[in-house]
């Protein structure tokens, strides 16, 4: 993951098929995603400028949003 464009792949990759009631829902956890894996050591408030970090958190507060696993798949079943 040595560039921008590694990241863009490897989010969408991972969460492009999130089923979470609403395609922007989904674009704002890709967009996530590619934030704060590039500096995955850092707290959110670190990772993101004031605006994006409202959105995280607007997107965490979310109630189609499950942080547990329980009312979305964000991947596909494990075999």
């Amino acid at each position: 993951m040595s560039d921008t464009g590694d990241l863009d792949d490897w989010a969408t990759d991972e969460f492009g098929a999130a089923q979470l009631g609403d395609a922007r829902l989904t674009q704002r956890l890709i967009a996530l995603a590619r934030r704060l894996s590039q500096a995955p050591q850092c707290s959110f408030p670190q990772s993101l400028d004031g605006a994006e970090l409202k959105a995280g958190y607007r997107f965490f507060d979310n109630p189609k949003v499950d942080t547990d696993g329980g009312r979305c798949q964000v991947a596909g079943p494990v075999t």
